[in-house]
């Protein structure tokens, strides 16, 4: 099971704090070690848009991560500086080089 989630900020004056932000979330979730969980964040071209590939192998370890501290501070450092709410598209992997 994975997501693919797209954010998108109001202004690209934030996008250092966003890269900050992802990059603290990603530490603090590798400190929790949730089972199974695996999120890398990515920039675009556009100063203002964000990818973030989560990856789980069960609606539990998505809800660990939903619930978890990191995700927690992430969601209420940089929520007001989204111009919308982050979209989500559900993936299905057929193929990965991954282990």
């Amino acid at each position: 099971m994975s997501l693919l989630v797209r954010y998108t900020l109001k202004s690209a004056a934030d996008h250092a704090a966003q890269t900050r932000a992802m990059q603290a979330l990603v530490v603090g979730l590798k400190s929790e070690a949730i089972q199974g969980l695996d999120y890398s964040c990515f920039a675009t071209d556009e100063p203002t848009e964000f990818i973030g590939l989560l990856e789980f192998p069960d609606d539990a370890t998505k809800q660990a991560f939903l619930n978890s501290k990191p995700f927690a501070t992430y969601r209420d450092t940089v929520g007001p500086t989204f111009a919308n709410p982050p979209q989500t598209t559900p993936l299905a992997a057929i193929a990965s080089t991954r282990g």
